[in-house]
């Protein structure tokens, strides 16, 4: 899939998006699929910007997923609702630990879900042990959304089965002329003690997992792309597969002072030369 066109722009701000590898990305992924899967939602960058026309998004994170299906329902009453929104620091302090949950509309909690994600530092999500998003008020946010930008991903949104569980599951059923797009959290063995990402989500000790997982994808005849950082664990990956080394920069606790490139690494069980090389 080498278009260039973006279909749409995500509607979240997401640690670790590949929103800048796009075109990178997008040529990796074949032109003729059955279901796309997206089993690492996130902010779904890729996913929306080829809006394939089967798809199934995952995450282990249950509030994203039901803010995305209520977005796919009710797209310009989320978006109107987002901007009844103030976005000063006592407002957003105000939403983020006042707000009774309980009880709360399904449009107003999507709302909520994105307003304190375009709001808070770095696009970080981030829990404490009582499941409670605590992340700071960030301060260069850029502007929210407009109501276009919703009806676009609600479009995208409406071709997509939305499963909230974790990676193993969500593509169990995976078959021959699917493709798989896996962009898990990168290895931190500090991730689940301070809830970014959540409690329970993907850390290092995940990787053996991440490669039966991978293997059992291939079996069945799926096709997968798998973006992750360098890690030893890469050299015990099957020969058989491809692999591609990327230079990033990246953004290191959200300071400028401490952009700085790194090696990525985008490995498949097909060439990767891309349909547009």
């Amino acid at each position: 899939m080498c278009n260039t066109k973006v279909w749409a722009s995500p509607l979240l701000r997401w640690a670790g998006s590949k929103r800048k590898l796009l075109p990178i990305l997008s040529k990796f992924v074949p032109n003729k699929i059955s279901r796309y899967f997206e089993p690492f939602a996130g902010s779904g960058c890729l996913f929306f910007a080829l809006r394939p026309k089967y798809a199934v998004l995952g995450d282990i994170n249950a509030e994203l997923m039901a803010t995305y299906q209520t977005v796919a329902k009710h797209p310009r009453l989320v978006s109107r609702t987002l901007r009844t929104f103030r976005r000063d620091k006592r407002s957003y302090y105000a939403i983020r630990d006042e707000m009774d949950l309980f009880g709360i509309d399904s449009v107003k909690a999507a709302a909520r879900f994105i307003y304190l994600n375009r709001n808070c530092f770095n696009g970080v999500y981030r829990i404490n042990r009582a499941g409670k998003f605590n992340v700071p008020r960030g301060t260069r946010t850029g502007s929210n959304p407009d109501e276009h930008d919703f009806v676009r991903a609600s479009v995208a949104l409406r071709s997509a089965e939305l499963r909230a569980m974790d990676y193993v599951k969500c593509v169990a059923d995976a078959k021959r002329g699917d493709f798989i797009y896996l962009d898990p959290p990168y290895a931190s063995r500090r991730r689940n003690t301070h809830g970014e990402y959540g409690y329970n989500c993907f850390s290092e000790g995940d990787l053996p997992s991440l490669v039966k997982t991978l293997c059992r994808v291939d079996e069945a005849g799926a096709t997968f792309l798998l973006s992750y950082s360098m890690h030893p664990i890469i050299e015990s990956l099957p020969h058989a597969w491809f692999s591609r080394v990327l230079t990033v920069r990246r953004h290191v606790a959200g300071f400028s002072r401490h952009r700085r490139e790194v090696e990525e690494v985008l490995i498949s069980n097909r060439p990767l030369t891309g349909e547009c090389d």
